[in-house]
């Protein structure tokens, strides 16, 4: 006998299903669920007179080693930039994603393959609510321990970038004993992991050195040791070699060559370009046009983004102090005048609608902000369709597709960029198992929990002496995940396979999950997911105009943005 209940009553109950559209938070996006795995009249429920009981969701017979799952996350909206908007069960065994379908019962469901569900599965109700992809931040300074309890407050779980804590400056970590000390540090994190050696030299030896003995994710160029065309050259033929990748802050100042330089020492190979606007650095004032590179894969820090009534201001203060400049200096106001341009800054934002720009990172404490990048992505996602109204790939009535343009540029695009998207980046089958669970109204403003490797390293807890996990005051607080050797057995590190074929494991302290970058050098921005768009840019020397596919740029920097005040006190 079946039985009809309204959508209201049915979304209380299981979630939303396929038709159902969700707004996200205060930004205007309203998300539409493609498709719902559930079988109507068979969900997967827990609780009091619910279907998770023996014989009926939960199968008796089926063992851990039978492949019964270890962890089932139940009647989930799921927002990933290569699954698309969708409704199902998350399986999770050994740390690793099983697949997203029904779980259950194979005895008296139609289950989907793998998703078994047993006395040997735990269970993690979440209907309502969205789960995500954990987030990737390809550009964090390492310069202060701190900044990774914000990274998992704010739903990152893999950071790749540079330094050694708060030194002169912290762009990279050059050299083998500091590379060590850093990978042990973060045995205690249950973050993935990935930093850079220094990429600035003309001859091999000490670059292969910090890959290969001091276990670098890759390298990066750096303008305050000179991004000179040798350096590039040099490290391009060695990342050929050893595949990993090369990230560059080009030359502000123009020193060692200008941008057809930059491009000509790259010579067609890939290449990561930090700062594809140019207000955080890169050749002034056209490194903007690396956009129009099929090898060439650009990122942007989040200062800019978006470009509001405050941004050039504040862009202005920032590199002041940054670089040790004086306001009252006529030769350090140039520098920093044609470095921070308005007019590429409101470039950047269409840009970035356009899917031109792939990739967002944070800069942090290098002008940029820890852990906003993703919150930075849904605002400019937030303010251009305010500006420019739905995308043309959109559906009727939400924006599905711009949604997933804006995620896919802190996660999946940045994964594919360090070849590490075998592991992290999406909630596909065979990735590891990092996912961020959001209530709508708090969506990429405030997590509600983090599952790392397949188990819960923080949520949002109560008083721990009260009678419940919902007595106030509520909040995010690390998780067994994040305790005792959890975080090193939850997390990757990753490095090249050369480091690990010369037994960089057997000179680490520790017991971390060394995995291989892999890949790095056959891609394009055409594996850029839903941000492969390589326009025609043109950039006037003298205005700073910029001009996309030949017309000018003009949008208006935004007056006030969503995931702000509502959610921060700051």
């Amino acid at each position: 006998m079946s039985m009809k209940i309204s959508r209201p009553e049915y979304a209380a109950q299981y979630g939303p299903t396929t038709g159902d559209k969700i707004h996200l938070a205060d930004t205007g996006l309203v998300a539409e669920i493609e498709h719902d795995y559930t079988t109507y009249g068979d969900e997967l429920v827990f609780g009091g007179g619910k279907t998770i009981r023996d014989g009926m969701g939960q199968a008796s017979k089926w063992k851990a080693r039978d492949g019964a799952l270890d962890l089932v996350v139940t009647n989930a909206v799921i927002i990933d930039p290569v699954l698309g908007v969708v409704k199902g069960d998350i399986g999770i065994k050994d740390g690793m994603i099983v697949g997203v379908g029904k779980s259950g019962n194979p005895d008296t469901m139609n289950v989907t393959p793998g998703l078994i569900v047993s006395p040997n599965t735990d269970i993690l109700s979440v209907e309502g609510m969205i789960v995500t992809p954990g987030f990737v931040d390809i550009h964090p300074h390492f310069d202060s321990v701190q900044q990774l309890y914000e990274y998992q407050n704010a739903g990152f779980t893999t950071v790749i970038g540079g330094g050694s804590g708060p030194k002169t400056v912290g762009i990279e970590c050059p050299g083998v004993f500091n590379l060590h000390r850093m990978l042990e540090a973060m045995a205690d994190i249950p973050l993935n992991f990935g930093n850079f050696g220094k990429g600035n030299a003309a001859t091999k030896g000490s670059l292969e050195e910090q890959v290969v003995i001091g276990g670098a994710t890759g390298l990066k160029i750096h303008e305050d040791w000179s991004s000179s065309p040798a350096s590039i050259e040099t490290c391009m033929d060695l990342a050929d070699e050893l595949d990993f990748q090369v990230q560059v802050h080009a030359d502000t100042l123009n020193e060692t060559g200008y941008y057809e330089d930059t491009l000509a020492a790259i010579n067609g190979r890939v290449m990561h370009i930090y700062h594809a606007e140019g207000a955080g650095g890169g050749n002034a004032p056209d490194i903007m046009r690396c956009v129009m590179e099929p090898n060439c894969l650009p990122s942007s820090t989040n200062p800019t983004n978006p470009f509001s009534i405050n941004t050039y201001d504040e862009e202005i203060d920032m590199l002041i102090t940054c670089h040790n400049l004086n306001k009252s200096v006529p030769t350090d106001m140039a520098f920093i005048q044609g470095r921070a341009r308005a007019e590429t800054m409101r470039a950047e934002d269409v840009l970035h609608d356009l899917g031109a720009i792939s990739m967002i990172g944070s800069d942090s404490q290098g002008v940029g902000r820890a852990a906003e990048s993703a919150q930075r992505s849904f605002q400019l996602a937030a303010v251009n369709k305010a500006r420019f109204g739905r995308l043309p790939e959109d559906g009727i009535g939400n924006d599905n597709f711009r949604i997933r343009r804006y995620l896919s540029k802190v996660t999946i695009n940045p994964a594919i960029t360090f070849g590490v998207d075998k592991y992290v980046g999406s909630i596909a089958p065979g990735k590891l198992a990092d996912l961020v669970f959001w209530r709508p109204k708090m969506f990429i403003a405030k997590p509600e929990t983090t599952v790392k490797g397949g188990f819960i390293t923080h949520a949002v807890m109560g008083d721990p002496a009260g009678s419940l996990m919902t007595c106030q005051p509520l909040k995010y607080r690390p998780q067994y995940g994040s305790l005792g050797a959890n975080p090193a057995r939850l997390s990757y590190s990753f490095v090249t396979q050369a480091a690990i074929d010369a037994g960089l494991d057997k000179r680490l302290r520790t017991h971390q999950t060394l995995m291989p970058v892999k890949g790095t050098r056959t891609i394009s921005k055409r594996d850029m997911y839903l941000n492969n768009y390589m326009p025609n840019i043109e950039i006037d020397p003298e205005t700073y105009n910029v001009y996309i596919d030949g017309a000018r740029v003009t949008v208006k920097p935004a007056k006030t943005l969503p995931l702000t005040q509502l959610y921060y006190f700051r």
